[in-house]
């Protein structure tokens, strides 16, 4: 079952281009599958009630179009066939009938406190799931062995960066990475694939390491006590 909203864009997604950054289309789409959530259950209060929390564990964003300032679109996410530990979702934007992007995200269900991985018969969703979109699923992102990636800078996680889990939010993720690669603003992403290894939260400051080559951009996050927090490839184009 799709869930569909309608939304304006707001003035203040946009960067300095006048084109909305990739976090913000990330959470229109994520908003919608909250909603579909809140209205059909289980709802974020059901599930911290239950010591569950959905964690984002891989996802693939296409770009096909920038979005501006007060367009008018049309967001969709729903559930796929899901099997193991692994919920499969959904997600489109349309403007005047005309995709704009899509994604494909992976999902676990983790116990909040004792951290256990629950499987797909552990949760009653209020809802039917649809069919997969053609693009490519999230597999983990592969940083070829012979690319060597360099340490770019820091990024420390902040009160705003948090949500109700504690810790950073995914959705901050794609501008957090964008903010390291050269001349972004006049570049036109096309394509963010993230494989998140562990949270990253308040306090926490993150060495950040990046390489280029072909016109992809590969990062690898590193947490204080050295083990990994997420690993990306960003596809732009000039």
């Amino acid at each position: 079952m799709k869930w569909t909203e309608n939304y304006r864009v707001n003035s203040h997604d946009c960067d300095a281009s006048g084109k909305v950054r990739p976090s913000l289309i990330l959470r229109y789409m994520q908003e919608t599958a909250n909603l579909q959530l809140h209205n059909l259950g289980p709802t974020t209060d059901e599930l911290i009630r239950d010591d569950r929390a959905f964690i984002l564990s891989r996802i693939n964003l296409s770009i096909y179009a920038e979005l501006h300032a007060y367009d008018n679109i049309s967001v969709s996410s729903w559930a796929c066939e899901s099997r193991g530990v692994s919920f499969n979702r959904c997600y489109s934007i349309h403007r005047n009938g005309e995709l704009v992007a899509e994604a494909v995200s992976v999902w676990g269900l983790i116990g909040i406190s004792d951290r256990k991985i629950y499987r797909v018969e552990d949760v009653t969703l209020g809802f039917d799931i649809d069919e997969p979109l053609e693009l490519d699923a999230p597999k983990r992102v592969h940083i070829p062995r012979d690319l060597s990636l360099s340490l770019v800078g820091e990024r420390s996680i902040v009160y705003s960066d948090l949500d109700l889990n504690q810790h950073m939010n995914n959705t901050n993720y794609p501008d957090m990475l964008c903010d390291f690669i050269p001349d972004i603003v006049d570049q036109r992403i096309l394509n963010i694939s993230i494989s998140f290894a562990g949270e990253a939260r308040l306090g926490e400051t993150l060495k950040v390491y990046m390489r280029s080559a072909d016109g992809q951009y590969y990062f690898r996050t590193i947490r204080s006590d050295g083990s990994t927090n997420v690993e990306a490839m960003i596809m732009v184009e000039d």
